[in-house]
C-alpha cells in the first residue's frame, strides 16, 4: 500500500523516473492511460505510455493534480493486491479540453515492484464536479464491531528493542492477518489515554512491561472484502517502546511472539508497514539515544 501512495504522489509531481522504477520489468498494465493502447505489458512499454500521457495531458485538479486518492486498501482474497479509489482531472495539452472520472485501480506488488494494474473508470454524469470519495461501499450501514466496522476502530501499538537492538514481534491468531507477524498493540478502550493502552495491549499480548516512549507513526490499515466492501479499518498510532520489566511469553490474541533482529525482518511472513515502521523507530532510537 505504501508504494502505491508514493506511485500517485509521483504522478502528482509529475516525477517520471520514480513512476518507472516502480514498475516490475515484466510489468502488465491495463486500461491506466486516457488516449493510448488499452495494454502495455513490461517496463520500457509502461515508461513510454507515461510519458506519452504526460505530453498530451496534464492535471486539472486543484494544484495541477491528476489525482485525488480517497482509499488505498488490501484486498484480503489475494496476498499482495492492493485497490485504489480515485477521482482524476486531466486537460488536454492542445485543446484545453477537461475530463474529469472516479475510477479504481488494482494493483499487484511483488518483490517491491507493481507487476500488474488494471483500471476501472466510472465517468460520472454532469461533468466536473466530482466529490473525492470511494465509489462503492456497502449498501446498507456496517454492524458495529471491527468486522465491517460502522466507524474507522483506533488501535495502538509499540516498537520495543532489547539491548542487543533486536526488536520484539507477535504472530497474530485471528483476522486481520492472521498467522502473520506483526508488532504488538490492539484496540483502545474507552477513558484510556494512548500511551496506557499502547502499554496495556504489549503487556497483555507479550507479558512485558515497557515505558512508552515517542510517536513514530499514526497510518490506515483498511482491507477490502472481494466485493469491494471495507472488511476492516483501522487507524493504528505506533510509539517508541523500552521494555523495563516482565516475563516474555505470548499470550491474549498471539500465538508466539519473539525477539528479532532487524536485518532478519525479510525472512518472517510479515505484511510491509510494519516492517517500515521499525525500521523508522531504529532510526528514532539512534538519534534520540532513547
Amino acid at each position: 500500500m505504501t508504494m502505491v501512495a508514493a506511485l500517485f504522489a509521483a504522478i502528482n509531481r509529475d516525477d517520471l523516473d520514480a513512476v518507472a522504477r516502480m514498475y516490475a520489468d515484466d510489468c502488465d498494465v491495463e486500461l491506466v492511460f486516457a488516449e493510448d493502447e488499452p495494454r502495455h505489458r513490461g517496463h520500457a512499454a509502461v515508461a513510454a505510455a507515461w510519458e506519452r500521457e504526460r505530453r498530451s495531458r496534464v492535471g486539472a485538479l486543484p494544484g495541477g493534480r491528476r489525482y485525488d486518492v480517497s482509499r488505498i486498501a488490501g484486498i484480503e482474497t489475494g496476498w499482495g493486491w492492493v485497490r485504489a479509489d480515485f477521482v482524476r482531472g486531466l486537460r488536454h495539452a492542445a485543446t484545453g479540453a477537461e475530463v474529469f472520472d472516479r475510477g479504481y485501480s488494482y494493483f499487484w506488488i511483488e518483490d517491491g515492484a507493481i507487476r500488474r494494474q488494471r483500471t476501472i473508470l466510472k465517468a460520472p454524469a454532469g461533468g466536473a464536479d466530482v466529490p473525492a470519495t470511494a465509489a462503492d461501499g456497502p449498501a446498507e450501514p456496517a454492524p458495529p464491531g471491527r468486522r465491517y466496522p460502522a466507524k474507522p476502530v483506533l488501535g495502538v501499538g509499540g516498537v520495543v528493542f532489547d539491548e542487543r537492538g533486536d526488536v520484539l514481534v507477535v504472530r497474530r491468531k485471528h483476522e486481520p492477518l492472521a498467522l502473520q507477524w506483526s508488532l504488538p498493540g490492539g484496540g483502545l478502550e474507552i477513558g484510556e489515554t494512548l500511551e496506557a493502552g499502547t502499554a496495556r495491549e504489549i503487556n497483555e499480548e507479550t507479558g512485558l512491561i515497557v515505558e512508552v516512549g515517542p510517536l513514530i507513526e499514526v497510518f490506515d490499515r483498511i482491507l477490502l472484502d472481494a466485493s469491494a466492501n471495507v472488511r476492516y479499518h483501522f487507524v493504528l498510532v505506533d510509539y517508541l517502546c523500552r521494555m523495563v520489566g516482565g516475563v516474555l511469553h505470548a499470550q491474549s490474541d498471539v500465538s508466539e511472539c519473539a525477539w528479532v533482529a532487524p536485518n532478519c525482518l525479510a525472512e518472517l511472513p510479515m505484511a510491509e508497514k510494519p516492517r517500515d515502521v521499525i525500521l523508522r523507530a531504529a532510526v528514532m532510537k539512534e538519534s534520540l539515544q532513547w
